[in-house]
């Protein structure tokens, strides 16, 4: 495990150590890592290893697990729209005999589901798209393997024994937090430990929001320790991010280590937050996620605002026109209206901002 470890951070390590110096735009940081991609075959690429208070050795989860598991979790995440949506999940590694091979694989046990939801949250199909509980919502159908490809997978669930199901495992809570333009977020409570987990919806674009451009934002404030009026990046793949989970209560006053952010931007030549987003800040006016952070120059607001407009031109095509639907509540449409307004009159951003942060 440790040599698969260092192979994997050994990926990363170069991009790692050039967006720690310096804010790196979203597009140099999606093109070294295809590079990575492209000479090594690796199709995932994973930044920072996960805590170690988040494995759990006893059941047989160390980081590729948890890595593979929190792959599958973020389509589960990001096609959840309820929000408040709870489920709580047990995972352990067990080996079985699947078909004529021995395969190591990842169980998932669902023992609870919020009750305004659906029994059976996951279709029972045999698909490696979703987290999938069998009709009494005991085991994955699908176990997460380590190596075995989808092609592969049964028909029928693999023979448990019993005491597999009775022996527990790592306790993972999830509960569907929220969703903004780009992404949706869960908390997540791993070993008492509670985490913002963020599920990207088109994580192959590439621009000022999206893993492209949140991850090496993340990188580079984790390093220059802009933890006081932010949340911490901790760990990521290409398609989610985790961060530390911000509580109603946490006050910028208590958190003695790192410097503020807007110490930080004034240093770099960075954008200011948008505080025009309220909902993207705890009532101390604690960031949630930093996403939008960029070098400031001439023009930024407006190849910002033509990019969104192709960003929700993808969904339209993607997913129809009722994917805008969240967008068209009385909220979603205030704001938007006000963005317009700092959009044409950026010299009124600052006193809009102003009076939105009190």
């Amino acid at each position: 495990m440790a040599d698969y470890q260092h192979w994997e951070e050994s990926l990363v390590a170069p991009i790692i150590r050039q967006a720690q110096q310096k804010l790196m735009s979203p597009r140099k940081f999606h093109a070294l890592c295809q590079q990575v991609i492209k000479s090594t075959g690796q199709k995932k690429l994973y930044f920072y290893p996960p805590p170690s208070e988040l494995l759990d050795v006893t059941n047989g989860i160390t980081i590729k697990e948890l890595r593979q598991f929190l792959d599958k979790l973020a389509k589960y995440v990001s096609s959840t729209s309820s929000e408040g949506h709870r489920v709580t999940l047990y995972l352990k590694r067990v080996r079985l005999r699947l078909g004529r091979v021995n395969k190591t694989v990842v169980l998932v046990k669902k023992t609870r589901v919020c009750q305004h939801t659906p029994k059976s949250v996951v279709e029972a199909k045999p698909s490696r798209k979703k987290l999938e509980v069998n009709s009494k919502g005991l085991y994955a159908k699908a176990m997460l393997s380590q190596d075995l490809p989808s092609q592969d997978l049964p028909t029928q669930p693999a023979p448990i024994h019993p005491e597999m199901l009775s022996t527990g495992g790592m306790k993972v809570e999830v509960e569907i937090a929220g969703a903004g333009m780009v992404g949706r977020v869960a908390r997540l409570r791993i070993n008492g430990k509670d985490l913002a987990f963020k599920a990207f919806f088109d994580p192959d674009f590439v621009w000022q929001h999206g893993p492209w451009a949140e991850i090496p934002i993340g990188i580079r404030l984790k390093y220059a320790q802009v933890t006081k009026n932010c949340a911490e990046f901790l760990f990521a793949s290409q398609d989610w991010m985790v961060w530390e989970w911000i509580y109603p209560d946490t006050n910028p006053e208590f958190r003695h280590n790192g410097i503020t952010y807007e110490q930080f931007a004034e240093q770099e030549g960075l954008t200011q937050l948008n505080s025009l987003n309220i909902y993207n800040y705890n009532p101390y006016n604690i960031r949630l996620d930093p996403g939008g952070i960029q070098k400031e120059y001439w023009g930024r607001r407006w190849q910002d605002f033509l990019r969104g407009i192709v960003f929700y031109l993808r969904k339209v095509q993607r997913e129809g026109l009722k994917s805008l639907t969240p967008y068209l509540s009385k909220r979603m449409i205030t704001y938007l209206f006000r963005r317009l307004i700092v959009l044409i009159s950026p010299w009124k951003s600052g006193s809009i901002g102003g009076r939105e942060k009190r």
